[in-house]
């Protein structure tokens, strides 16, 4: 067997290469040093759930046409580990809409599993949020759709942006922009929220100065929804309104805020 014969880099290839390991050797830092920079310019997604509570609200609207004036409640229950929410419209004492949300809290906010929605004279509808198998069933016959991360339904939505602004995230600031995937009773869609204000909301004699979040029409579905949450310790949408394409709105206004 014969001996290994060693090799001998010519000198003007060796001198190519130590060269070329000086220069990424300096680099190095500066790239490090950029990574941090880069990473601590991104705003950081803090989350405080708010304490449980009750809103009442003031309502009035407009049905093809006609105006109306109601009452609304949001009802919010959690214990540190999971939560529910429920948001109701009522008119002469009965209950015309409820949306219902259930689901854990967690260091990203709140993890929906369940979302319902009724409407008076009609049966309950429901959206579950099947974790392991990554999909979003609905028990209404749609077709199953893809579980997103970071997915709210069309309630958590204003809990999950409350317990931003309660976290003082800078993702809640004013100029910031929030997307999420979000769970309706028969579809999921995509919403986005520009943060905006402080805008001055006006409640049972007191005035105060919200942050405004919105969400413009898309191209399929032509709604505007409108969030005003107030400053701590309530940190809730002191009002909400939504405005359809051909004109029907709602528009809720805190009338008070009971602590559970």
């Amino acid at each position: 067997m014969k001996s290994p014969v060693a090799t001998t880099m010519p000198p003007t290839r060796r001198a190519r290469r130590t060269a070329l390991l000086m220069c990424a050797t300096a680099l190095l830092p500066a790239f490090a040093q950029t990574t941090a920079a880069d990473a601590a310019s991104s705003p950081v997604a803090t989350y405080l759930p708010p304490p449980s509570l009750r809103v009442a609200y003031e309502v009035n609207g407009s049905i093809a046409g006609s105006s109306f004036d109601g009452s609304a409640e949001l009802v919010w229950s959690q214990d540190g580990k999971t939560y529910q929410a429920q948001l109701l419209i009522r008119k002469f004492g009965l209950t015309l809409q409820a949306w219902t949300s259930a689901g854990k809290l967690t260091p990203r906010g709140l993890e929906p599993e369940t979302f319902s929605s009724k409407k008076i004279g009609q049966a309950e509808i429901h959206a579950y949020f099947e974790r392991d198998a990554q999909r979003v069933r609905f028990s209404a016959g749609s077709p199953n759709a893809p579980l997103l991360r970071g997915a709210q339904d069309q309630l958590s939505v204003f809990m999950q942006l409350a317990s931003l602004v309660g976290g003082g995230s800078a993702l809640a600031a004013p100029g910031k922009h929030i997307a999420m995937q979000a769970i309706g009773d028969r579809y999921a869609e995509q919403w986005s929220f520009n943060a905006s204000g402080p805008e001055t909301v006006k409640r049972s004699g007191a005035v105060l100065q919200a942050l405004k979040m919105t969400h413009e029409p898309t191209a399929d579905r032509k709604q505007r929804l409108e969030l005003w949450f107030a400053p701590a310790p309530e940190v809730v949408p002191v009002r909400i309104r939504i405005t359809e394409s051909n004109g029907d709105y709602l528009d809720l206004v805190g009338a008070n805020t009971q602590f559970r």
